[in-house]
């Protein structure tokens, strides 16, 4: 009796968890402004990494206009890109939706001569890795999986441009997982490449992973509002965050906070963009004496040493955290969900069943409420795989989409499925 007992409170105890998180999730999707004062956060990462990032004396008017271009060198080129070059170009700053801001990015181009009416563009919108200035791809280079995939791009003859992102490389700290802030940049970065005299075809196809999947499908949804002279033939994303409330209720329902994972590393890059949400939230109050050495080192450590930190110190949320967080992580959770999904763009949605990042349940909670939004979706699912395996396997297919779309071809909907 006092078993069954016990665990009916256990359950009670997590019903009502459960319920006041959804509660949360509600309040933070309604009341959360969408236009944000300057932040008073602390700063994170800042650092000059050369006279190249930063901003010019006279910034431009308008958005999407590029300020400066130099060779790229060392870890930051692509192998099989005939033209290796970092960009600095002007963007609408993505939290005030006003102000006009330095972002840094590449462009690598395909080797020879391109074809009658420019090389086909594909927009990079790159996946977590960082939050501090040297972290920007542009200047740190793109780790091991990344040129993986984008080799291939250049090899059969894409063009490739990649957003730093905002913060990252260029003053201020980067709003990590902000959908409107990298939707901004990737675009703008679209129209500063298509005013130059680089031979860029006119239509564009964007691609991004796991954090860039969001900047990716954002860029689609802000796209006709925002870059109507952008021409958007199509999206491809994997490894995709949805942070609907059928998915935070099954993340809570499964949550083990005493297993120290990556996900507890993309919290805290995450409570660093909270500060910047809210004045109220301040990160370092909230750790725990054997959390702070490791997260004191966020803005100056790049995702992987983070993560690997994290671990050494055997870091979970209960040995992070002498508070729950779970309030200001909703407030990002709806800043990354700052886009909507009726747009009619196109998409190549790929999915890995072991990923772990962004679980499998999640990336198909986004297709369903994509399909019920009434969006075009080409969706595939790679047995198996897990986050960075899913991107990889989908290379082919992607490819395949891309070309499928710049030419107008008609995309199979799996929605209709």
């Amino acid at each position: 009796m006092k078993i069954a007992l016990k665990g009916g409170l256990v359950i009670l105890g997590l019903l009502v968890t459960l319920l006041l998180f959804f509660a949360i999730w509600l309040w933070t999707a309604v009341h959360l402004p969408t236009v944000l004062p300057p932040s008073q956060a602390p700063s994170r990462g800042d650092t000059v990494l050369s006279g190249f990032y930063a901003p010019p004396e006279r910034m431009p008017a308008e958005p999407g206009v590029m300020i400066r271009q130099e060779d790229l060198s060392g870890n930051s080129i692509l192998e099989s890109a005939g033209a290796n070059i970092r960009l600095l170009y002007s963007s609408t700053d993505g939290l005030g939706a006003e102000a006009i801001t330095p972002v840094s990015g590449a462009l690598y181009l395909p080797e020879g001569e391109p074809p009658e009416g420019g090389w086909p563009l594909m927009i990079w919108s790159h996946g977590t890795v960082g939050i501090g200035d040297v972290c920007a791809p542009s200047y740190a280079g793109r780790g091991e999986r990344d040129p993986i995939y984008l080799n291939p791009w250049l090899e059969q003859g894409f063009a490739i441009a990649a957003s730093d992102y905002q913060g990252l490389g260029t003053p201020g700290t980067h709003p990590y997982m902000d959908a409107r802030t990298m939707a901004y940049n990737n675009l703008d970065l679209a129209r500063a490449l298509q005013a130059s005299d680089v031979p860029l075809s006119a239509r564009l196809v964007i691609a991004g992973q796991s954090q860039g999947a969001t900047g990716a499908i954002a860029s689609a949804s802000y796209a006709n509002s925002y870059a109507p002279d952008v021409d958007l033939a199509g999206i491809i994303a994997t490894g995709i965050p949805h942070f609907s409330a059928p998915v935070i209720w099954e993340l809570v329902a499964n949550s083990d906070r005493d297993e120290a994972s990556a996900s507890l590393s993309l919290s805290l890059y995450m409570l660093t963009f909270a500060e910047m949400l809210d004045p109220d939230f301040k990160l370092d109050p909230v750790l725990t004496d054997q959390a702070r050495p490791v997260v004191e080192q966020i803005g100056q450590t790049c995702v992987f040493d983070f993560v690997a930190n994290t671990q050494e110190a055997e870091l979970s949320n209960s040995t992070t955290f002498v508070s729950r967080v779970e309030v200001p992580l909703m407030q990002v959770f709806s800043r990354a969900n700052l886009y909507n999904l009726d747009f009619d763009t196109p998409v190549f949605a790929g999915s890995g069943t072991a990923d772990k990042i962004t679980p499998f349940f999640m990336q198909q909670e986004f297709l369903a409420d994509a399909c019920a939004a009434g969006a075009t979706i080409n969706a595939v699912t790679y047995e198996g795989a897990n986050h960075n395996q899913g991107l990889l396997k989908s290379t082919q297919g992607a490819q395949d989409f891309a070309r499928l779309v710049l030419s107008d071809g008609k995309v199979a909907n799996t929605c209709e499925q």
